[in-house]
């Protein structure tokens, strides 16, 4: 794992998935972009379903090759 521990990083989610060790985190929460178009100041919510779809089974798919195998994770999903 080349990501120091007990530090907020700043950084693409998807690089920081990278760097950490398969099976090392004990809770992992998420509360991403939901696409549904809302206006944030710098980033934009409407992508393409596919391409939002494809994101997201990408940075899923780090946090549970990341998760211990008693590990949790918790997803903040958006009503709108």
């Amino acid at each position: 794992m080349s990501l120091k521990l007990d530090t907020v990083h700043n950084l693409d989610c998807l690089k920081g998935l990278e760097q950490l060790d398969a099976g090392s985190v004990d809770l992992a929460f998420a509360d991403p972009p939901f696409n549904i178009g809302y206006k944030y100041d710098v980033y934009d919510d409407e992508r393409d379903s596919d391409e939002y779809l494809d994101w997201c089974r990408q940075w899923i798919g780090g946090v549970c090759r990341a998760l211990k195998p008693n590990g949790t994770f918790w997803l903040a999903i958006g009503d709108e």
